[in-house]
């Protein structure tokens, strides 16, 4: 198993208090390594606070949040952004690509984390952007390339370190019909092929459709 949420709580404001707004409520949920699960559901149901917990950009107000058998909520804030350099890709709505540098520079970026880019780093860059359809576009800046060459290069900065687990949260949301289809099966293909595990957030019932697990989140709990 590569991750177990365990009777996971998480809401906003003060506890006991009328502003408190309970979000997650005593969840579980099992991920096996390798699987590609989507997560859906209303708007305001919590999805993007799984996901951010899931990722340990935030930690759960009760409950376990287990990683290859180690609790992340028992991690330091140093120790946890070292764990989600290591082991996490993230690719959001928006690209968030630096616009003053160019796709590569972009795509090594989370590696310059362990000091200098070497020459295996760079080949596993170039052999991605190649896989991608980026080729073309490496030496251009993010305000040069249309909203699918961006959110592409976004997936293969994911990919960069080799994690064991890939987060996208509303990853097609941004791009039209066409660039939306492309993007998830790229995302398919590149987990299927590298074996990473692939959780998705997502209003596309296409995207959703095309995930091994469908789960819906709904007052606090997933079915």
């Amino acid at each position: 198993m590569l991750l177990q949420l365990k009777n996971i709580s998480k809401g906003y404001g003060e506890p006991g208090t009328h502003s408190f707004r309970p979000v997650l409520d005593k969840l579980n949920l099992e991920i096996k390594k390798g699987e590609r699960l989507s997560i859906v559901g209303p708007s305001g149901s919590g999805k993007t606070t799984l996901l951010n917990l899931i990722g340990a950009l935030d930690l759960p107000d009760a409950g376990e949040v287990i990683f290859n058998g180690s609790d992340l909520t028992s991690y330091s804030k140093d120790r946890l952004a070292t764990f989600r350099n290591q082991n996490l890709g993230f690719v959001f709505q928006l690209h968030h690509l630096m616009p003053q540098l160019t796709l590569m520079e972009n795509i090594l970026l989370p590696v310059l984390a362990h000091g200098k880019t070497s020459k295996d780093d760079k080949n596993w860059a170039e052999h991605l952007v190649r896989k991608v359809g980026v080729w073309e576009q490496r030496n251009q800046k993010p305000a040069e390339m249309s909203g699918g060459e961006c959110q592409r290069t976004a997936v293969v900065r994911a990919l960069i370190n080799k994690p064991e687990l890939i987060l996208a949260d509303e990853p097609t949301g941004a791009l039209d019909e066409e660039n939306a289809t492309a993007l998830t099966d790229l995302l398919l293909e590149l987990s299927a092929e590298e074996g990473v595990t692939l959780v998705t957030v997502t209003h596309s019932a296409e995207m959703a459709n095309k995930m091994e697990r469908k789960l819906t989140l709904k007052n606090g709990q997933l079915h």
